[in-house]
């Protein structure tokens, strides 16, 4: 039987075995949502259906990378993480995973992902290289939130280029929803936990500018991704399902962030941030892949 362990978060105690303490390690709710949006990208990258077999490989290569990438920065970052209310409870903070152990399982994670993603094409090994090292270089530094936009689009380019390994005006426009959502999405729960941060001395943006500003320009991001949600809908063959659908979620989350600017407080701020998650970009990157499906039935 495997002996379990208790930690406490939030002043809320749980009981946990070592399996799953090492599993919540890797960020399972964003690991989700990375294999989510990669996964998407493998089926609408091209008009013909994608065999099953070539799918599961993309599926574990994005799923791996995703997971050890994740289990990275938290690795990287546990030292920030111990002295902030919001993170103290994670594993490695409190205790719960011996760090070593932790930095290999997600090596091991790392490697799984690259070596599948060199099986399927070589350019996807080099865009998950290049998501991997954007994703642990510069931690908590000016460029971190810059960097973040190359790495979590790494999924995209890498389920992408094992169907259609080429450029295309498709392929920019679905990345540039992911370069602009992600400032969006992390200085929103930056200002949300703004004095967690300083009480952490990560004097990054938005932290050391006043909240106004952060928030006047969410509202410029959310006007951009619907913006680029209408390009996608000009410009590629995706039709009237994506284009309702990315209408309405762009401006949901423009008049989310109006809301969050008369509002001004925290609350409003960590409201943005959930709201861009799974309901704005999961359902995003679900809609792409209902049209494309429809289309395949027309």
């Amino acid at each position: 039987m495997i002996p379990l362990v208790t930690s406490n978060t939030n002043s809320t105690k749980w009981t946990e075995s070592p399996l799953v303490c090492y599993l919540r390690l890797l960020k399972l709710r964003e690991t989700a949502l990375l294999t989510l949006i990669g996964a998407c990208a493998a089926i609408i990258a091209k008009p013909d259906p994608i065999a099953w077999t070539q799918f599961g490989v993309i599926f574990a290569a994005l799923l791996s990378g995703s997971a050890g990438a994740n289990g990275l920065t938290n690795y990287l970052d546990r030292h920030v993480d111990v002295l902030m209310h919001r993170t103290q409870g994670r594993m490695l903070p409190s205790g719960l995973v011996n760090p070593k152990l932790a930095l290999l399982w997600c090596l091991i994670l790392v490697t799984t992902g690259l070596t599948l993603a060199l099986t399927l094409h070589l350019y996807c090994f080099v865009a998950g290289l290049v998501a991997l090292a954007s994703a642990v270089i510069a931690r908590k530094t000016w460029a971190t939130h810059f960097l973040g936009s190359v790495a979590s689009n790494g999924p995209i380019f890498v389920a992408w280029f094992a169907v259609d390994p080429s450029l295309s005006s498709s392929l920019i426009l679905i990345g540039s929803i992911i370069a602009i959502w992600v400032p969006l999405h992390v200085w929103n729960l930056m200002i949300a936990f703004r004095n967690d941060y300083k009480r952490a001395n990560v004097n990054i943006f938005p932290i050391h500018y006043q909240v106004s500003y952060t928030r006047w320009i969410s509202l410029v991001l959310a006007g951009c991704l619907w913006i680029n949600g209408n390009l996608i809908w000009f410009v590629t063959p995706f039709g009237a399902l994506y284009g309702v659908v990315a209408n309405a979620l762009g401006i949901l989350m423009f008049v989310a962030c109006m809301k969050m600017i008369t509002d001004a407080n925290s609350v409003a701020s960590y409201r943005i941030f959930k709201l861009s998650t799974y309901p704005f970009l999961g359902i995003t990157f679900l809609a792409l892949t209902a049209d494309h499906v429809v289309r395949g039935f027309v």
